[in-house]
């Protein structure tokens, strides 16, 4: 399973895949609360597809944003502490 955190236009997007397939995915409206609101979605979408942090291959960031912006900062950091985590 990969997770890809998905940033266009102030709309952040969680897509849960395996392999080519999507299995699942929520969107919301971003609030300037990406910092107190992505993990909890992330652990969300994993619980409602009965699936663990372990079960995460990879978290990569999609954007159409630069990277000047905090929340693509949040976003990438998340990301890279996740797949930092992953190969504990």
């Amino acid at each position: 399973m990969k997770i890809t955190i998905k940033i266009e236009n102030k709309k952040i997007a969680l897509v849960l895949k395996s392999e080519k397939d999507v299995i699942d995915k929520f969107s919301w409206e971003e609030d300037r609360n990406l910092s107190q609101r992505l993990l909890v979605e992330i652990d969300n979408l994993l619980q409602k597809n009965k699936l663990t942090a372990k079960d995460v291959e990879k978290v990569k960031v999609e954007t159409d944003i630069d990277d000047k912006f905090t929340s693509i900062r949040i976003a990438k950091i998340v990301a890279k502490t996740f797949n930092k985590c992953l190969n504990l």
